[in-house]
């Protein structure tokens, strides 16, 4: 019986239709990985409502429909009348539009798969994503949909949406998986042109000559520095100062650590970093909180307004803040800035061997945030050896208030700290660090140290505000080079950050 591809158009960024091969776009290369299949009986592509670009030719157009506003339901709601057009079918082929190295064989085995243990649906694991898609049965979608809640959650459907439907009550399907023989799950390779970071990376492989899934697998183990590609996350410290001298923290050994601010980064100088920024990696994490506390700038709000449009995440103390500006920082960009509230205990007398004074503000500040902006706040708190007793009240008191509690690993700063490790959980084999790989660290001056973990800032690639984004990430390259190659510089060797994952 013949299989029914559908392709989820929903999320279709520029780089889908960018030339990447020759040529060739990733949607070119897509549709013609899509025409080699064998007993297809058409493609039918989801899009949303406002979306009128083209398709290619033979592709039908169906578009998501739901006045509740649920992706997951308009999703299934597409499959089943997409199944109307076509009843003859058997199985749903389902990947995603911007994923150019779809491979045929890897389909055939999971379609052969599929049908040969009556699966009702059916994926890949151990592979890069992008490289497999998901396989249903069509007589699986009335009982997806009893799983859906009635929830508006946006049009849009999440790329695994359908993963996440079915782990709702994963015992009751038949599951099958296709294993890869190299599990690739650590690296978080993702093979979709769905930024300008993973295009560079798809754009790589093709000139390496990597086009299926075997030998997209083996270039990838034989050389990761293919990997790295754009900076994913940015951390700027907007202000050198703090009103706090924090226990774990290592600024108190080198910087004014609870003695107020000592310098700020200018509003125009954020800016002009930020639209760099952009321009080089859109869609870049940015992060004010390196050291110093982003309330005690003279405008925070305007450093708020400036990191647009990329996603903004502002790590505080919740104390030193001016009230009136909190509250219009707060309402300057409510879906577009992430609190994350360093308060580490809810026993003020705890929280002042940690943090000293400020308990009082900081429950206040977090609560206004929570009743404000609940979904884009998370509390955190550090464990280590001292307060260790402390950890879990502190997540049982939170978790009543909210899902997002961060319960954040000791850092000792390459042995710059006592080792006040609860246990160590870094990995038995060690590989390459992520933050080398994806993070950019700026000092108040846009002096950018090797990492966060550069305190003294020794291995010094350059200055953003001078020589501007691009030139300063390449000089860092050689640091993931070495990493690549278990060649650790001196800093790196007794440092267990490196498997730490930052957005």
């Amino acid at each position: 019986m013949p299989i029914l591809v559908c392709v989820n158009a929903t999320e279709r960024s520029p780089y889908v239709d960018l030339n990447i091969d020759n040529g060739r776009s990733a949607l070119d290369l897509l549709c013609s990985r899509i025409q080699a299949l064998p007993d297809t009986a058409g493609v039918v592509a989801l899009v949303s409502p406002e979306d009128r670009r083209d398709l290619p030719g033979g592709w039908q157009r169906l578009v998501l429909e739901d006045k509740a506003g649920n992706g997951e339901r308009a999703l299934l709601e597409a499959l089943s009348r997409a199944l109307e057009v076509h009843p003859e079918v058997d199985l749903l082929l389902y990947c995603a539009v911007d994923a150019p190295f779809l491979d045929g064989d890897l389909c055939s085995r999971m379609t052969e798969q599929h049908r040969r243990y009556a699966a009702e649906y059916s994926f890949a694991d151990g592979y890069p994503g992008g490289l497999a898609p998901e396989l249903l049965a069509p007589s699986v979608l009335p009982r997806l949909l009893q799983l859906v809640s009635d929830c508006a959650s946006g049009l849009q459907p999440a790329r695994d949406a359908l993963f996440q439907i079915i782990q709702r009550d994963i015992n009751s399907f038949d599951i099958e998986t296709t294993l890869s023989d190299h599990d690739l799950r650590m690296l978080r390779i993702e093979l979709y042109c769905n930024n300008r970071r993973n295009w560079v990376l798809c754009k790589r492989l093709l000139e390496r000559g990597a086009g299926g899934a075997a030998a997209i697998v083996d270039a990838v183990r034989s050389d990761q520095r293919v990997l790295r590609t754009l900076p994913a996350y940015a951390v700027l410290d907007v202000v050198e100062g703090s009103t706090q001298d924090v226990a774990y923290s290592p600024y108190r050994l080198f910087g004014p650590a609870g003695r107020g601010k000592q310098r700020e980064m200018a509003v125009a100088d954020v800016g002009r970093l930020v639209k760099d920024l952009e321009r080089f990696s859109p869609g870049c994490v940015v992060s004010y909180g390196l050291w110093g506390e982003p309330g005690l700038h003279s405008d925070p709000v305007s450093l708020i307004t400036s990191s647009r449009p990329c996603p903004l995440v502002i790590e505080t103390s919740a104390v030193g803040w001016n009230h009136s500006m909190l509250e219009r920082a707060i309402d300057s960009d409510p879906q577009r800035v992430t609190w994350i509230v360093h308060l580490d205990a809810v026993d003020e007398e705890v929280y002042r061997s940690v943090r000293g004074d400020g308990f009082a503000e900081a429950m206040r500040v977090t609560e206004l945030l929570l009743q404000r902006v609940p979904e884009r706040v998370y509390v955190q708190t550090v464990r280590y050896r001292d307060v260790e007793q402390h950890t879990e009240p502190f997540y049982r008191y939170w978790k009543e208030r909210t899902d997002n509690v961060i319960v954040q690993k000791y850092d000792h700063f390459c042995g710059v700290l006592e080792d006040k490790r609860i246990s160590d959980i870094s990995p038995v084999t060690r590989f390459a660090c992520w933050h080398l790989r994806r993070d950019l660290t700026v000092l108040v001056d846009g002096s950018v140290p090797m990492c966060r973990e550069d305190i003294y800032a020794k291995h010094v690639a350059g200055n953003v505000l001078n020589s501007g984004v691009e030139a300063v990430w390449g000089a860092l390259e050689p640091y993931h080079d070495q990493h690549v190659k278990g060649d650790y510089p001196s800093l790196c060797r007794n440092c267990d950050e490196y498997y730490t994952f930052n957005f």
